[in-house]
């Protein structure tokens, strides 16, 4: 019984495994693309809010970006707004929170066992 079992397991994998790979290969992905972006013209507009930065953009592009490459907060969700900074704090506290805790169940558990 088991060895029919298996037997039987070992066919069905092997015609899904034939059925997987001839779908696969049967049709090409079309690549053209849609009429509605070949259609439209491109501006040459070189400016950008996000990118207004006083070096190059080929020397800010770094897990370590130089000097000069960011720019001040405008609205209040920029990077280094009030926003970020309130998070910041919130997180701080809330771990001082859960340190705070867990030091006095340890010390509690300590106290206990003596």
């Amino acid at each position: 019984m088991v060895r029919t079992f298996r037997r039987l397991l070992l066919i069905v994998s092997i015609v899904f495994s034939l059925g997987a790979n001839v779908a696969v290969a049967t049709t090409p992905p079309d690549t053209t693309p849609p009429d509605s972006i070949v259609g439209n013209s491109i501006t040459d507009d070189t400016v950008n809010d996000f990118m207004d930065l006083e070096r190059d953009v080929t020397t800010c592009i770094s897990s370590n970006p130089l000097p000069g490459c960011g720019r001040e907060p405008t609205s209040p969700g920029d990077r280094g707004g009030w926003q970020q900074l309130l998070l910041f704090a919130i997180m701080i506290a809330g771990m001082a929170v859960i340190f705070v805790r867990v030091y006095f169940s340890v010390r509690s558990r300590d106290r206990s066992s003596n």
